[in-house]
């Protein structure tokens, strides 16, 4: 990425005009003076996250001591609000920081609720924020937002399955293929077509196969036709949910409760999802 340009030798010589010692500076910083002294002699870089807390401290402005040559792109704004990418959570209301680490990196677009969220974090607007999208995925300048047709959506839905429910290593594509054949009793799925469709290569999947890897995943297939960014939440958490259940049966966790609370336990479990999905007299949650 663009990285601001960092110049040890600048930092010194303001920090003198300012009259502050590197133990002062190191202080207001909350680093060691070892930092300050190797920052300054061209021996470190401070993360560009810090960069804004540093010409803060020294009441300089950042573009001043710190220029850019190139245009921003996702992750200098984010470091540009002092913000590291496990920060930027807690604004998407996501259990991870894994959407805005895919978009950093040009792999998947950010959901629009979350281009909102972030510029209002960023302290930028939604236009600036999706041009410095663009060039994260290496796009020149322009109206144009990175495509976002059915093949892309559903490579990033499976990603997000990928990372955060099955931790990174989700099941092979033949076994997704086999597994969705079975459980829809149809021939909907290859292990060519999965791995196709985990690439983002088939602009329209074909509904039978999205129905197919939806019962192999054990998600509704309301998953992949959709881009609500809470409703896909829900659904994350609620596999991520029953997927450690089940590891920590098999792990044999918990063996020293008594049925009576283990009964409990899933009674409790039960409740709450029974209560999300109840419906009014117009057949939608309440």
């Amino acid at each position: 990425m663009p990285d601001r340009l960092f110049d040890g030798n600048k930092l010194r010589n303001i920090r003198v005009v300012k009259g502050m010692s590197q133990t002062v500076l190191a202080a207001g910083l909350h680093v060691k003076v070892n930092a300050v002294y190797r920052w300054e002699n061209g021996l470190a870089a401070p993360p560009p996250e810090r960069l804004p807390a540093i010409a803060a401290f020294l009441d300089t402005d950042l573009d001043e001591l710190f220029p850019r040559a190139e245009p921003p792109n996702l992750a200098d704004l984010r470091c540009d609000a002092g913000m590291t990418q496990a920060d930027t959570a807690r604004h998407t209301n996501t259990a991870s920081p894994m959407p805005v680490r895919a978009a950093e990196q040009g792999k998947r677009p950010l959901s629009d609720r979350a281009v909102t969220a972030l510029a209002a974090a960023y302290g930028v607007t939604r236009t600036a924020l999706l041009a410095a999208q663009r060039r994260s995925f290496g796009q020149p300048d322009g109206p144009a937002e990175p495509p976002t047709d059915d093949g892309a959506r559903v490579a990033r839905k499976l990603e997000s399955l990928r990372t955060e429910v099955y931790g990174g290593v989700a099941p092979s594509d033949a076994h997704l293929a086999a597994e969705g054949n079975r459980r829809s009793d149809s021939t909907a799925l290859s292990e060519a077509l999965v791995q196709a469709l985990r690439a983002g290569e088939v602009a329209e999947p074909p509904e039978e196969a999205l129905d197919a890897l939806a019962l192999a995943l054990d998600v509704p297939p309301v998953y992949f036709r959709q881009d609500d960014p809470e409703v896909d939440a829900l659904i994350l958490s609620t596999r991520a949910v029953r997927n450690r259940f089940t590891v920590m049966v098999a792990r044999g966790a918990g063996q020293d409760l008594p049925k009576e609370s283990w009964d409990q336990l899933r009674d409790f479990i039960s409740g709450t999802m029974a209560e999300i999905l109840a419906d009014d007299e117009n057949g939608r949650p309440v």
